[in-house]
């Protein structure tokens, strides 16, 4: 029977979440009279968006009239037992589990915050993923403000919560660019741990992000943010030497569309001629270096898949659902995938329907 796996699903934290922080840490909720809700820490502000629209499958996010408060949501973000009988319907067996409010963290500037945060976060996403721990796997929050507690927190997160996966964004954090050196405990952690990384941008006008300069419509920046900031981190991955002074770090790159990989590995490995230089510590091609350690989300209907196969790799193609939020397909994820992947041949899709992730993720 073909096994079903979910690479990128997320959860849709409840204020429960960070109930026992303490107030000048605990993450709290002002919803204003356009039905934003913002979500603020201390006197940062890290999100204003419509929290309902975005934990509703099908709903748009420029439909101000439709937004529902956090609470009116799927029900399936933040009750696993809903999630579980949501994923039935769609013929998921397992899915590893990412944060919708839990990317906009990366916003802080006060590391002692961050690192409360993450904890609380990852001991709530342990205690939904004990609801079923063969189906629901949970990728522990990493507080990148402080690399040292970010390490210590990856080897929590899977020596005692049993998480198979962490995640990072690809966009600055307190100055610091995913190359930084500042980051070697983490990646060597992740290596020791035997946990992949995964690079999962958050369109955002608050955290750095490329375009956002630009002065760019909604529509534009979100299309852009998430594409062109995975394509800048995993850049910056393999040429600054991360890759080559980690051999067994293992990085997943979601919820970006998957067709640029096979055109930026090109790109990467024809510069090597002219700029290899700049580059010492990179000893192999990019494209090598993606192939030995690298994988990469596709969406659902992404009509290019089929095509990209023979570039990206038939191993290093795992697919995400965005369950449960406003532009993900549901019901009926599974369905469109097996649509979009009708034109492979039947190992390669066993494969992208769930082998690949079980790999990836060491299920």
């Amino acid at each position: 029977m073909t096994r079903v796996v979910d690479a990128d699903g997320h959860v849709l934290e409840p204020p429960s979440a960070w109930h026992e922080l303490p107030d000048d840490r605990r993450p709290r909720i002002e919803r204003d009279a356009n039905g934003f809700e913002h979500v603020v820490v201390a006197d940062t502000e890290v999100l204003a968006v419509p929290l309902g629209l975005l934990g509703t499958p099908g709903s748009k996010m420029s439909d101000l009239d439709a937004a529902a408060p956090l609470e009116d949501a799927q029900p399936g973000g933040s009750d696993p037992l809903a999630r579980l009988a949501d994923m039935d319907t769609d013929g998921i067996e397992a899915a590893v589990l990412y944060p919708s409010i839990g990317l906009y963290f990366w916003a802080l500037d006060d590391p002692v915050a961050a690192v409360a945060i993450a904890h609380a976060y990852n001991d709530w996403l342990a205690s939904y993923c004990a609801a079923d721990p063969a189906r629901l796997h949970g990728a522990a929050m990493l507080p990148m403000q402080d690399p040292i507690a970010a390490a210590a927190e990856l080897r929590r997160a899977a020596d005692q919560l049993g998480f198979p996966a962490a995640f990072i964004r690809p966009n600055p954090c307190m100055g610091r660019v995913i190359s930084d050196r500042d980051y070697d405990p983490v990646w060597a952690q992740a290596e020791a741990s035997g946990v992949p990384i995964g690079i999962h941008e958050g369109s955002s006008v608050i955290v750095p992000t490329l375009g956002h300069d630009r002065r760019l419509d909604p529509l534009v920046l979100h299309a852009a943010s998430h594409t062109l900031e995975e394509m800048l981190a995993c850049a910056q991955l393999i040429t600054t030497g991360v890759l080559e002074r980690h051999p067994d770090l293992r990085i997943v790159f979601l919820e970006s569309f998957g067709g640029w990989a096979p055109f930026w590995l090109e790109r990467l490995d024809e510069q090597v001629f002219g700029f290899g230089d700049y580059c010492p510590e990179m000893k192999l091609a990019p494209s090598e270096y993606f192939a030995r350690q690298c994988a990469i989300s596709f969406e659902v209907d992404e009509a290019t898949l089929p095509a990209m196969v023979p570039f990206v790799g038939e191993d290093r193609i795992v697919w995400g659902s965005d369950y449960p939020h406003h532009d993900c397909t549901f019901p009926g994820a599974v369905a469109k995938l097996r649509e979009t992947i009708a034109p492979l041949s039947h190992p390669v899709q066993e494969k992208i329907l769930g082998g690949n992730a079980i790999a990836l993720y060491d299920l």
